[in-house]
């Protein structure tokens, strides 16, 4: 018998709660007291004191603490334990993860910091399971409500601005909920709408050094087991996601567990584990409804959704229909469960600086993966420290700064990042994919960083699937930059975590396109070396709901926005430019070349509405390719360049000319697409018509499918709404076109 330690939350407090716990624990209550400043034996009698979710947070965890002391006492520690919202905090500090003390703390500031808002309320709907929910809301065009608690398939709490939430109950109640309950709570909890309390939590959960728990945790951010390196990120998270408490539940079953003890007032979560026992375990002599359910959408790639050798599938029972497919489960389980999310979905950008900070904050408060472009100059250091602390990636490229992009990258913390290097891995991609790397217990080699590669066809993928070239992992050895046990780790394992296959341009011209590079690439991926998957997704290239499901019945295992990223709101973009870009169609679109690789002829994808940039971009190509210095350029042409293109003499600055004051045409054509770069998320107004705005495929499929629709306005385009909007669809489109079983007869 496998044993759940529950720890219960907010809402479950009773009158004369902790009765009898004072007096068995008074070193702990003491320090309590200290902490507090207060007596929790008197906050817990004073129902009037505990209308405070600033007092009644304390000392819920207070009482849930000494009832674990009290029940550790006599019995063996459980199997697992787990937390229902503010309850989680009290499990970490049973698991051993933080001590009473500093568990105490981190919730005073939390109830400080959830005090301080207001404006927002939370519905408990008792009758609808949560499809049928976002159905209603999809369909009365309710886009500002989240689900906060998803605690069992007929009991949601919904959580938004208090305006909308009271509008929506009674529709609710008309479409058959049994109970819509507004609960006496002043804040949208586990919403979206609490990002910026978040970011507050974070600065203290910063402070604190979490350990690894001694019996596992799981989290309510991701129905999994808590990591002590990332401990502070779900706890940053769990302010503004759903608990997903029912999902919590399948995955205990699933492991086993048959018994939950509920330490703390009230008995909610034992009722709740009681449905979930009937509606989840497994019957005698058959499998459960979990087992039972259609395998996911998207779970092949990578080998998430293969069976394991001499195990049949589980079908669906005769006559039964198949269970709905939900944005929640498109694309791998695995998946999401490694970056943390809710959704097989990452913002991105295409790497010209526009997608920062506040895109990442906004993709991971809707249970996004996130990944910055580039960061370059003063902000850098301040921005990998997000990074670290919140849980988003960074994009790689190589170069000769990349070592020490990488020794940044590595001092603070940052958990993966996206890798665009054409011709392969380098040393610094594979220092920061082995660095810490380990063998588990039982010896299966681990790697605690990810590496997300795109790749534009099947041999760059099998470069990346490899282990490091001996000859490399040498070199880094004889460096210091790995440690020969990490290097021993690094030659069972793939480079690439994960793929994300791009529209080919530029080095591939050989006309395949996305769907048959996907299935490909994916084939490549499952003979990968190592005891983990390597997922494959597509990047770039889905902007409609369409593509998003054939995308998923393809196999993909994940979606990445790049071009389409930078029309959020919070993009580092001028308002003009995202204006520009939410408008772009097809027609609007032109190849020219970049900076990166540009004088051996690669193209990117450019708007040329708007801009010259194109066109000038291409005219020094050519200059380039007929001029190697930029002296022999014709005279009349070199003025024209110097006073429209450049705005001054080719000469200056100084770092783009060489030693004997002669510049190469190819430095003159990198200063100009680099400065065009530098100034285009600024909108530089003093050269409004150099403007390099980078365009991949999935922007003006969007723009033509979001056309006089609310999407259809940049200002509307978060990283919530656009995944959002695309993966609901797309998940809608399976199910309707999901084969029907035919009814048995008898």
């Amino acid at each position: 018998m496998r044993v759940v330690w529950a720890f219960p939350g907010q809402g479950s407090q009773r009158k004369d709660m902790g009765v009898g716990l004072f007096d068995r624990h008074p070193g702990t209550l003491a320090r309590a007291d200290a902490v507090l400043g207060r007596s929790v034996r008197e906050l817990a009698a004073d129902q009037a004191a505990l209308r405070d979710t600033r007092v009644l947070q304390p000392v819920l965890y207070t009482i849930g603490a000494l009832t674990y002391l009290d029940r550790a006492a006599r019995e063996p520690q459980p199997d697992c334990m787990i937390g229902h919202s503010l309850g989680e905090y009290t499990a970490l500090y049973a698991s051993g993860a933080l001590d009473f003390e500093t568990g105490l703390r981190l919730v005073v500031a939390r109830a400080e910091i959830m005090g301080r808002a207001s404006g927002g309320a939370m519905l408990a709907v008792v009758g609808l399971d949560v499809e049928r929910l976002r159905e209603v809301m999809r369909r009365e065009g309710v886009d500002d409500i989240d689900v906060a608690n998803h605690n069992s398939p007929v009991q949601t709490v919904l959580s938004g601005p208090e305006d909308s939430v009271r509008a929506l109950a009674p529709v609710l109640r008309r479409e058959g909920a049994g109970k819509c309950v507004l609960l006496h709570i002043s804040v949208a909890a586990h919403s979206r709408y609490m990002a910026g309390a978040a970011d507050e939590l974070a600065a203290v959960l910063d402070t604190v050094t979490f350990h690894e728990p001694r019996v596992p945790v799981v989290s309510n951010v991701t129905a999994r087991p808590h990591r002590a390196d990332r401990i502070a990120l779900r706890l940053r998270e769990h302010m503004c996601l759903g608990v997903r408490w029912w999902d919590s539940l399948a995955h205990l079953v699933g492991q086993g567990v048959t018994e939950l003890v509920e330490l703390g007032p009230g008995s909610v979560l034992t009722k709740l584990w009681a449905t979930a026992r009937t509606e989840l375990a497994p019957p005698t002599g058959g499998q459960g409804r979990a087992a039972r359910t259609a395998p996911e959408p998207g779970a092949g790639a990578g080998g998430d959704g293969a069976a394991a050798p001499g195990t049949r599938t589980p079908t669906a029972a005769p006559g039964r229909r198949r269970a709905p497919v939900t944005r929640e489960r498109l694309g791998s389980p695995r998946f999401r469960e490694r970056y943390g999310t809710e959704l097989a979905w990452i913002t991105s950008g295409t790497g010209d600086g526009a997608v920062g900070d506040e895109v990442c904050r906004a993709a991971r408060a809707a249970g996004l993966a996130a990944c910055t472009d580039p960061v370059l100059g003063a902000r850098r250091q301040e921005s990998l420290g997000r990074a670290g602390r919140h849980g988003w990636g960074i994009g790689l490229r190589p170069g000769a700064d990349a070592g020490e992009q990488v020794t940044a990258l590595l001092a603070h913390e940052v958990p993966y990042v996206e890798a665009g290097h054409p011709h392969g891995p380098d040393a610094a991609l594979v220092r920061f994919r082995f660095t810490g790397a380990h063998r588990a217990p039982g010896g299966a080699p681990v790697a605690v960083r990810h590496v997300v590669a795109r790749v534009t066809g099947p041999e760059q993928a099998a470069a990346f699937l490899r282990p490091p070239a001996p000859e490399l992992l040498a070199e880094l050895v004889g460096t210091g930059a790995l440690s020969a046990r990490e290097a021993d780790v690094a030659r069972e394992l793939p480079v690439a975590s994960d793929l994300a296959v791009q529209h080919p341009g530029g080095w591939h011209a050989d006309g395949a396109d996305v769907c048959q590079l996907l299935p490909a690439v994916a084939a490549l991926a499952t003979r990968s070396p190592g005891p983990e998957p390597v997922h494959v997704g597509l990047c770039g290239v889905v902007g409609t709901p369409e593509q998003a499901a054939t995308a998923f019945a393809l196999g993909a295992a994940f979606l990445v926005s790049t071009s389409l990223t930078a029309c959020a709101p919070e993009a580092r973009l001028a308002d003009p430019l995202k204006d520009t870009l939410a408008r772009a169609g097809d027609d609007d679109v032109t190849w020219a070349p970049t900076e990166r690789h540009a004088t051996l002829g690669v193209l990117a994808r450019v708007v040329r509405r708007g801009t010259l940039f194109p066109a000038r971009a291409g005219l020094l190509y050519r200059l380039l390719r007929e001029h190697r210095y930029f002296a022999d350029v014709p005279e009349p042409r070199r003025r024209h360049v110097e006073e429209h293109l450049l705005g001054g003499p080719a000469t200056e600055p100084a770092a783009h000319t060489r030693a004997d004051g002669r510049p190469r045409t190819a430095d003159v054509f990198r200063r100009y697409v680099r400065e065009t770069a530098r100034r285009t998320p600024a909108g530089d107004p003093l050269r409004p018509l150099d403007h390099q705005l980078l365009c991949d495929p999935d922007l003006t499929h969007f723009n033509r499918a979001a056309a006089g629709t609310p999407l259809a306005a940049w200002t509307a385009r978060t990283p919530a709404a656009v995944a959002g909007h695309l993966l609901t669809n797309a998940a809608e489109l399976l199910t309707e076109r999901a084969p029907k079983r035919a009814e048995t007869r008898p």
